[in-house]
C-alpha cells in the first residue's frame, strides 16, 4: 500500500520549496542581465529606429533571455504555494490574506510570462515594422516597471501577516520582516509615473523609475528566501506522518467491501452511543420529585 511521504521527506520538500525564491531571482536575472542586457533598458526617449535598431543587434540573445525569464514562472509556482501556506498557518484557517496572497502571486506569475512575450515578439521577425518593434518594447517594459498594481499586495499582505505573527508568542514572520515589506511597499510606489516621463529620475530607464526597485526586487527575494528557510525548520511546520497515513488508510478500507460494512456498523454505533449520551444528559438535567 502507497504510504503518504514521511516527516523527513516532507521537511526536505519544504525546505527546497523554501529556496524558490532565490533560484527565480537566479534564472529571471540571468535572462534579463546576461542575455537581455537590460540593465539600464532601453531609454524611452530614443526613437522607433533607436529601439529597433537596438532589439536587432542582440536578437538572438534576447530571444534565449525571454524564453529564460518566462520558464522562471514556473519557479513561482512552488514558491507562491509556500508563501500561501505560510500565510495561511499564521492566520490559522483559510482567511482573507491567504487569499490575497494567492490571487497576488497569481497575477503576479501572468504578468512574469507576458514581460518577455513582449520581448520575443518585438524581436521575433527582423523585417519588422520599428515601429512596432518600439509598440512591443513599450508594452514589456511598461508592464514590468509600470505593473505595480499586480504585485503590490505581495508586501501589504506579508507586513500585516508579520505584525499579526508577532503578537504571539512564538512567531512565524519576524516583526522585522514587516517593517521591510512596509519599505518595499513604499520606494515601488513612484514607479507610477514611468507613465508620465521620457527622461529623468522618473522614467523607465531613471533612479526612481527604475534604479531603486530594481535594488528593492533583488533585496525582497533575498531576504524572503531566508525567512521562509528559517519558517520550513520550525518543529511545528512538516504535517504529521502518521495523521496522513491514518487518513489515507481510511479512505482505503472505505473502498473496500467489508470496510463499507464495517464503516456502517460503525456509524450505527456511533448514532446509538450519541442516543444514549443524550438520554442519559437528559436525565442528569431532569431534577428529581419526591412521592
Amino acid at each position: 500500500m502507497t504510504r503518504a511521504p514521511s516527516k523527513h521527506q516532507a521537511t526536505a520538500l519544504y525546505r527546497a520549496l523554501a529556496w524558490t525564491p532565490l533560484i527565480y531571482l537566479v534564472v529571471f536575472g540571468i535572462g534579463w542581465l546576461i542575455f537581455g542586457h537590460f540593465f539600464p533598458p532601453f531609454s524611452p526617449a530614443d526613437s522607433a529606429q533607436e529601439i529597433a535598431d537596438q532589439f536587432m543587434e542582440r536578437r538572438v540573445p534576447i530571444l534565449f533571455g525571454s524564453v529564460l525569464i518566462m520558464v522562471a514562472t514556473m519557479i513561482l509556482m512552488p514558491m507562491s504555494a509556500l508563501l500561501v501556506m505560510i500565510i495561511r498557518k499564521i492566520e490559522g484557517q483559510t482567511g482573507v490574506l491567504t487569499l490575497i496572497m494567492a490571487f497576488t502571486t497569481t497575477t503576479y506569475m501572468v504578468m512574469n510570462f507576458f514581460v518577455p512575450f513582449g520581448f520575443a515578439l518585438a524581436t521575433f521577425r527582423p523585417d519588422r515594422n520599428p515601429e512596432l518593434v518600439q509598440f512591443a518594447g513599450d508594452f514589456a517594459f511598461m508592464q514590468f516597471m509600470g505593473g505595480i498594481p499586480m504585485f503590490w499586495m505581495f508586501w501589504v499582505v506579508a507586513a500585516i501577516a508579520s505584525f499579526i505573527s508577532s503578537r504571539t508568542p512564538d512567531p512565524v514572520f519576524p516583526r522585522w520582516f514587516g517593517y521591510f515589506n512596509v519599505w518595499c511597499a513604499l520606494l515601488y510606489i513612484p514607479e507610477l509615473l514611468i507613465f508620465f516621463f521620457k527622461t529623468g529620475p522618473f522614467a523607465w530607464d531613471g533612479v526612481v523609475g527604475f534604479w531603486i526597485p530594481a535594488v528593492v526586487f533583488i533585496a525582497w527575494f533575498v531576504v524572503t528566501a531566508f525567512v521562509c528557510r528559517n519558517v520550513v525548520r520550525r518543529p511545528d511546520w512538516a504535517p504529521s506522518p502518521a495523521r496522513s497515513d491514518n487518513n489515507f488508510d481510511t479512505v482505503a478500507a472505505c473502498n473496500h467491501p467489508t470496510g463499507r460494512l464495517a464503516r456502517d456498523q460503525s456509524q450505527v454505533a456511533t448514532r446509538t452511543d450519541s442516543s444514549t449520551r443524550r438520554a442519559l444528559r437528559s436525565c442528569d438535567r431532569t431534577p428529581e420529585r419526591g412521592v
